[in-house]
């Protein structure tokens, strides 16, 4: 799970979310914070735009877009509702990219995460669903050129705990190499509502740090450090445990927690991240790849 700022730097220790639209005010008053949403038949979107230092800090995220489809619960989406999340979700980062004029020939899918924890196992999970076509470049240009699509390659570096190394440090390798004209980053996310688990995807342009979040330090993912714009898509799997039960944690004087954090995640866990990839895997290819 990702984050740019963790929870204990933002507002002192209360329950932890990685969803912009939970952080946003709700009278909408803060300087530099522009809100927007517009529904359809089943969804919505709700977009954040953050162009200042002061909504930056009022937020808690850094300054750039953040858009959010709201769903039904993923794995109880009959097929209409899957096919229209994808075409909406490829619509959408293909927005993205024209937004900030960046017309992507090369381009870098990296699913982060904990392969072997089903919650934070999106990233990987949606990886698998990419059809990567770079080597086809590499081949067979006159294939590729017929294909009509952007070359992409996939990788999914391994949490540190596995591999020795920020994941951060394994994509600024393959960057340096492929030099990709953009990456776009999947990770599982954390929620405080937990209406959100499961029903929301969030696509942000502000760059990420695997795993701060969960208060580990991190390399982030951004342009500066890897010298290519970061797309990153997200899906909470997860929410602080003092939510679900209040009555079991106490408060100090400044109506912060005292007690750590603990996440938890729905008994149904394995198909929302089934269907959370499907929807992201497929979104990816339909946007830029073969579908």
């Amino acid at each position: 799970m990702y984050s740019y700022f963790t929870e204990r730097n933002y507002k002192g220790n209360i329950p932890y979310t990685d969803l912009a639209i939970e952080r946003r005010r709700a009278d909408l008053s803060v300087s530099g914070v522009e809100y927007e949403k517009e529904n359809f038949h089943k969804s919505s979107w709700e977009r954040i735009k953050i162009s200042t230092k002061s909504g930056a800090e009022s937020i808690g995220r850094p300054m750039g877009y953040y858009s959010t489809l709201n769903t039904r619960r993923m794995d109880i989406m009959d097929r209409e509702e899957l096919d229209n999340a994808k075409n909406q979700l490829s619509n959408e980062l293909c927005a993205f990219f024209d937004r900030s004029d960046i017309f992507p020939d090369k381009i870098l899918i990296v699913g982060l995460g904990n392969r072997l924890l089903t919650p934070d196992s999106v990233g990987w999970e949606a990886a698998k669903k990419v059809k990567p076509t770079l080597h086809i470049m590499d081949r067979d240009k006159k294939l590729f050129d017929r294909l009509r699509c952007a070359a992409i390659a996939v990788c999914t570096p391994d949490v540190v705990a596995y591999s020795g190394m920020d994941a951060a440090v394994t994509v600024k390798g393959i960057c340096d190499i492929i030099k990709p004209d953009a990456v776009i980053a999947i990770d599982a996310l954390a929620a405080r509502n937990m209406e959100r688990l499961g029903r929301t995807i969030q696509i942000t342009n502000s760059g990420i740090s695997p795993g701060s979040g969960l208060g580990n330090p991190s390399i982030s993912l951004s342009k500066e450090s890897l010298g290519a714009p970061v797309i990153s898509i997200g899906v909470p799997t997860v929410i602080d445990s003092r939510i679900l039960c209040p009555d079991f944690c106490t408060k100090n004087a400044k109506n912060q927690y005292d007690s750590e954090p603990m996440f938890v995640s729905p008994k149904d866990i394995s198909e929302i991240v089934a269907a959370s990839a499907d929807i992201i895997g497929c979104a990816i290819n339909q946007a830029f790849g073969v579908f």
